[in-house]
């Protein structure tokens, strides 16, 4: 049962961060599920241990901040936004217009939601962000940290947090923006 909460939270994120040409263009074989599953951890362990290091030098997020960070959080992982829309909340948003358009024609990514439980912000205008992707409701990403950058005065997701994202799921093949 474990393995296919994982192969179904895997589908999810592909879904959300590859155009629709290259989730049709993965496999599903047991030896993609363990490179996945390693791709998984290694980068959890990558945000774990940036997690910890901002920590040490952040401080929790005012009101003003949380509100914003996760608004641009709900907006991009929202699979209904159109992706114009998307592209300006994430960091380097035209770099990533090509990749968010594929997505947009995928119906199963139209069925993405976010919760954001926590900010914490660092005094160098990041900011670490506890959030949890859900799929018609239900939670196929839960506890995730990523980050959010402040660009123009403006909170977004960070490149590098979209950028892990597509790398779970991908095929190997670079992506415009990451």
């Amino acid at each position: 049962m474990r393995v296919s909460i994982s192969r179904r939270a895997l589908a999810v994120c592909g879904s959300i961060a590859i155009a629709a040409a290259v989730v049709a263009g993965c496999s599903d074989s047991s030896d993609d599920t363990v490179a996945r599953d390693t791709s998984v951890s290694s980068a959890t362990t990558k945000a774990d241990t940036t997690t910890t290091e901002t920590i040490a030098e952040a401080a929790a997020a005012d009101t003003a901040t949380t509100e914003a960070v996760t608004a641009s959080y709900v907006t991009f992982f929202d699979g209904t936004t159109p992706a114009a829309t998307r592209a300006t909340v994430v960091e380097n948003g035209d770099a990533f217009l090509p990749a968010l358009e594929g997505m947009a024609a995928d119906p199963q990514a139209s069925a993405t939601t976010a919760t954001v439980e926590g900010v914490t912000v660092a005094d160098d205008g990041t900011a670490t962000v506890s959030w949890t992707l859900l799929m018609n409701g239900a939670p196929v990403l839960p506890d995730q940290s990523g980050e959010a950058v402040e660009q123009d005065g403006t909170w977004k997701v960070s490149a590098a947090t979209f950028c892990a994202l597509l790398a779970i799921q991908g095929d190997g093949s670079a992506v415009p923006g990451c």
